[in-house]
């Protein structure tokens, strides 16, 4: 009965990234843990793109009643198995490893209301024993959705514009980016900026006290000598 039981080991797919472009190959390694002595004719992987949707169908009962069923109906768009090794006999041991490269094609739905999955498929087929198979599904991007973007200043390394930095022959006028400097313009930090410039005042004229003849402002009242009255 050993031809029905299934091999005692583990099979895994490791793709190089988590997101493809579409076009470009689906990059990865195949995974095989053996737990026991197991002679395979060969692994492969199997790609395939599959649309699924639901869809309501008549259906006799055994009582040769007929009802209406909502089914969920598939359809290959793509696929196409690729041989990853010939015959390799596997052995208990430490996991061992497979690179494989597949392309699959960008598909579309083909009606509405359907939903599209990208498939891989490893497959390690086994002689006189059910094969060893592990699926999982892959993510793609619309070409050009991702990529390296031209280096601008502030985005670090790259080629700078003229006129941005310390390019040859590159001259900046003296105090590129101010005002103009008019009569009279003092610039921010300098001595008096923001303060009014102070007030001169007139000199004051000074006339003899006609009583004692000493010297007093004009317009003073009274003689800051003797007190008499102007």
């Amino acid at each position: 009965m050993s031809h029905l039981t299934h091999p005692k080991g583990k099979i895994w797919i490791a793709l190089d990234k988590g997101t493809f472009q579409e076009g470009e190959p689906v990059v990865g390694k195949i995974h095989v843990e053996a737990e026991e002595y197991i002679p395979s004719i060969g692994l492969k992987v199997e790609a395939r793109v599959v649309e699924s949707w639901n869809e309501m169908v008549w259906v006799t009962l055994p009582n040769n009643q007929r009802i209406q069923e909502n089914q969920r109906r598939t359809n290959n768009l793509y696929q196409r198995d690729v041989q990853v090794t010939g015959a390799t006999d596997f052995g208990k041991g430490p996991a061992r490893e497979f690179p494989f490269s597949v392309g699959i094609p960008p598909c579309r739905a083909t009606r509405g209301g359907s939903s599209v999955q990208n498939l891989l498929k490893a497959v390690l087929q086994v002689k006189g024993r059910p094969d060893m198979t592990n699926e999982t599904q892959i993510a793609f991007v619309p070409a050009g959705a991702y990529g390296s973007m031209p280096m601008n200043v502030g985005y670090g390394p790259g080629p700078m514009p003229a006129g941005y930095g310390p390019n040859p022959g590159y001259q900046p006028n003296p105090g590129y980016g101010m005002p103009p400097m008019n009569k009279g313009y003092q610039g921010y930090g300098q001595p008096g900026y923001g303060v009014p410039p102070p007030q001169q005042q007139a000199p004051s004229v000074k006339v003899r006290c006609k009583y004692c003849t000493g010297l007093m402002d004009a317009n003073a009242s009274n003689c800051p000598t003797c007190g008499a009255h102007q």
